[in-house]
């Protein structure tokens, strides 16, 4: 990170990456084309889990190199008379891991609903009946991450 006095440690960027309504998902095809898609993580320690379908370019993509990188913001505007923006913002790295066992991926799925649908936690068992089967769960074993911090109001 070029600007030293901005960047922010492992906790400030954990904070982020719970406070952001999503992040973006950077992967590469086998072809080391880039790839980038919205999703919508939840941590579990040093993990970063997500959800997905059976089927697409994200797995294939995963499949082909699991090596990731994601990012998220919060606490985002523009600072009109400054010309800048002012922001909270994370970033990592880290290698991806289709989940196989069903407890985990049962958990993985609560952590995401727990963020994403707090007020219907009520609905959870039987959202898993109806699409659990179909869901496929990704972990991300993350190896670095760092926050940055611009404050221009």
């Amino acid at each position: 990170m070029i600007r030293k006095d901005l960047e922010r440690d492992a906790a400030f960027a954990w904070d982020v990456l719970e406070r952001a309504p999503y992040a973006v998902l950077a992967l590469a095809d086998e072809h080391g084309a880039p790839y980038c898609i919205p999703v919508s993580p939840a941590r579990e320690g040093n993990a970063v889990y997500i959800h997905c379908a059976g089927i697409g370019k994200k797995l294939d993509c995963l499949r082909a190199n699991p090596r990731i990188a994601m990012t998220a913001v919060c606490a985002c505007h523009p600072v009109s008379a400054e010309y800048t923006m002012s922001y909270a913002s994370m970033a990592l790295q880290g290698k991806a891991v289709l989940v196989e066992d069903e407890e985990e991926k049962t958990m993985a799925l609560r952590r995401i609903s727990e963020k994403y649908a707090a007020a219907d936690l009520d609905k959870f068992e039987t959202m898993m009946e109806h699409y659990a089967g179909a869901a496929r769960v990704i972990r991300i074993d993350v190896d670095h991450v760092t926050g940055k911090e611009a404050c221009n109001d």
